[in-house]
């Protein structure tokens, strides 16, 4: 629709002869008129046919009638020479298939490593039963903040634009409850990247070592001891001070020559680029599964839950079960991104259908993996966890030859991984402080030294990945994942008068869930039963 509007002409009589004429206040031919007052898509061949202007000055009339009122020329009116056609490229709906396999892609990721670690501190059978428990609670939470914000979606205010559920908690919280959530994303994207040097670190100062074997001709994959199997393939301690720490090609100089490769890369106004790697990141992914299997293979099943003094032995419960749930709260991790990952549902109408599937999926690879290299390890279990690092690969042997290749895949997908989650951690900081994404090169150059001198420091001096992660998870799984979801979903049921006592009662477990398992974390309750 056009408005003809009258503001500037309103001190002239209703019917002067210059209401008619062809004076600048009205539509006329453009020839005596500078360029830059004609349309942009004016020809200057063709001037306008009377039969148009007439039209047009009578809805002009006929407005003047009525100041108060806005008068809208209908479309059917409007002649052609006000349109040009703009293409406009509508978002691909995607299938269920496409939905569900990118929910899957997004969780699974480092966690997927330290998942047998992490396993054996709540036991065979309670871990397999938390993993599961754990992916049941994460699942309803990341469902209903899917569901809350598609209904949301429907009113007015929201109705032309997508939206996210941190809008939504903006919608029936005060703006800080916004914040925090903003925040919590945001101590959630600062942890990954510290993960994400922490492995990278290993993983090149491993694949270092390999090649340098190789040059000295004693890289020798046939024939390994245990198939390869050690108890830590590095023999390193958490922290090392002695003066060889500090060496050419050492576990703590490794995390800084990080630095010239990250750097600059880090400092890109756009991460569009690196993006289009991530894919590396199923690859990644389906190796570590196949690494598992194919070991399982060859160790066989090595285990024993009566026998406290075999080596194989493995707890079916432990006290120390807190360990895990933190550790899965991140690993089920993705309720600040499940809105925009079904939003392009071909069928809406399978959201949770979908979502439902990814989770079991998730949670499913994580019991393989965790549960098969814990029951065939050949080695006594308390290797697995007390590997420093607190990944699967630094209980094999550094001359493997599928742990070699399995690594430098795990580096390329991170060289590209850390820019992309540095460039959204900085875009939304600066969006929230500046208004603006990327302010300067100072102001990036600035925000990157900070972040990368602490994933530097805390690579050399806490390099426990497990450790990393759970406390990440359980600080901004307790926002995202645990209260806000259920917290707005209760208002939604309050607004809409469908809240019972026995989802407030439900809802409110959930919460408290939330709160108990940041409150264990710094706990081990074996110490107290010693």
């Amino acid at each position: 629709m056009v408005e003809i509007n009258t503001d500037a002409e309103e001190e002239q009589p209703l019917l002067s002869s210059q209401s008619f004429s062809t004076s600048t206040k009205v539509p006329r031919p453009y020839e005596d008129e500078p360029l830059w007052r004609r349309p942009f898509n004016y020809s200057v061949q063709h001037g306008i046919d009377p039969e148009k202007l007439s039209r047009l000055q009578r809805y002009r009339y006929y407005q003047r009638l009525a100041p108060p009122m806005t008068m809208l020329v209908p479309d059917h009116m409007i002649p052609p020479e006000f349109f040009t056609v703009v293409p406009i490229v509508r978002g691909q709906k995607q299938s269920s298939m496409v939905t569900i396999f990118s929910l899957w892609n997004t969780m699974l990721g480092t966690s997927l490593l330290c998942m047998p670690a992490a396993m054996l501190h709540a036991g065979i059978i309670l871990g397999s039963l938390i993993v599961l428990g754990v992916g049941l609670v994460t699942c309803y939470t990341a469902v209903i903040t899917v569901q809350i914000t598609m209904d949301i979606q429907l009113l007015d205010t929201f109705k032309n634009s997508p939206i996210e559920f941190v809008d939504v908690i903006e919608y029936y919280m005060p703006s800080p409850a916004a914040q925090i959530a903003l925040s919590a994303g945001s101590a959630s994207f600062l942890g990954a990247l510290v993960i994400f040097w922490i492995l990278l670190s290993n993983f090149t100062y491993g694949t270092g070592i390999a090649l340098g074997n190789m040059a000295a001709g004693t890289f020798h994959y046939h024939n390994l001891s245990n198939s390869g199997a050690v108890c830590d393939t590095y023999n390193t301690s958490l922290v090392g001070t002695s003066e060889s720490d500090w060496g050419l090609w050492t576990s703590n100089t490794v995390p800084i020559y990080l630095v010239i490769i990250i750097f600059p890369l880090c400092c890109l106004k756009s991460a569009t680029i690196l993006a289009k790697f991530n894919s590396l990141g199923v690859v990644c992914i389906a190796m570590a599964v196949i690494f598992v299997v194919t070991k399982a293979f060859e160790w066989g099943i090595n285990i024993t839950v009566g026998d406290k003094d075999n080596i194989s032995y493995v707890a079916p419960a432990m006290i120390d079960f807190n360990k895990l749930t933190g550790t899965l709260t991140l690993s089920f991790f993705i309720h600040n991104a499940v809105v925009a990952l079904v939003r392009n549902n071909k069928n809406p109408k399978n959201n949770t259908r979908d979502v439902t599937v990814a989770f079991t999926m998730v949670a499913l690879t994580y019991g393989l993996v965790g549960v098969l290299f814990i029951l065939t390890f050949p080695l006594a279990k308390s290797c697995i966890s007390d590997v420093a690092s607190q990944l699967l690969f630094d209980n094999i042997s550094l001359n493997d030859l599928m742990v070699f290749v399995a690594k430098f895949f795990q580096i390329l997908q991170l060289i590209t991984v850390y820019p992309t989650v540095n460039f959204v951690l900085r875009s939304q900081l600066f969006l929230g402080i500046f208004k603006d994404p990327f302010c300067s090169y100072k102001h990036v150059i600035v925000f990157n030294i900070l972040t990368i001198l602490i994933c530097v420091l805390i690579s050399i001096f806490y390099p426990r990945v497990n450790t990393v992660i759970r406390y990440v998870g359980s600080v901004a799984g307790l926002a995202y994942v645990f209260f806000f979801p259920c917290f707005v979903y209760l208002l939604h049921c309050y607004k809409n008068n469908k809240l019972t006592w026995y989802s407030a009662v439900g809802h409110g477990s959930i919460i408290l869930l939330g709160l108990l398992n940041l409150a264990s974390q710094p706990l081990t309750f074996s110490n107290y039963l010693k």
